[in-house]
C-alpha cells in the first residue's frame, strides 16, 4: 500500500506530460495553418496583379523561403553536433564510471556511446549549409 502514492503521482505526471504535448502540437499546426492560408492570399492577390510591385513580392517571398530553408539546415547541423557531444560525454561517463567500478577491461563499455558521439558530431562537423 506505501506504493500508491507513487503510482499516483508517476500518473499524473505522465497525464500533465502528454495534455501538454498534445496542446503544443496542436498550436503549432494552427500556427502553420495560418501561414499557409495568409501566404495563399497573398499568391492569389499578385496572381490578379501583373507589373513591377508582383515581381518584387514574389523575389521577397524566394529569399524568405531560402533563408528558411538555410535556417532549417543550419538547425539540423547544430543538432547533430550537440547531439554527439552529448553522446560522447556519456560515453565517457560510462567508461569512467565502469572504469572504476568493475576494474580492468570494464570501460569498454563506454566506447559504443562514446563512439556513436564522435560519429555524430563528424556529421555535424562536415554538413555545411549550401548557399
Amino acid at each position: 500500500m506505501s506504493s500508491a502514492p507513487m503510482f499516483l503521482f508517476l500518473a499524473a505526471g505522465a497525464v500533465g506530460l502528454f495534455a501538454f504535448l498534445s496542446i503544443a502540437a496542436w498550436s503549432g499546426t494552427q500556427a502553420q495553418e495560418r501561414k499557409a492560408r495568409d501566404r495563399f492570399a497573398l499568391l492569389k492577390a499578385l496572381a490578379e496583379q501583373t507589373g513591377e510591385n508582383a515581381r518584387h513580392v514574389l523575389e521577397m517571398l524566394r529569399d524568405q523561403e531560402e533563408k528558411e530553408r538555410l535556417k532549417k539546415e543550419e538547425d539540423e547541423r547544430k543538432g547533430y553536433f550537440v547531439g554527439g557531444l552529448c553522446a560522447m560525454a556519456a560515453g565517457v561517463g560510462v567508461c569512467v564510471m565502469v572504469g572504476a567500478l568493475a576494474g580492468h577491461g570494464g570501460w569498454t563499455v563506454g566506447l559504443v556511446p562514446l563512439l556513436i558521439g564522435a560519429v555524430l558530431t563528424a556529421v555535424g562537423m562536415a554538413s555545411r549549409p549550401r548557399r
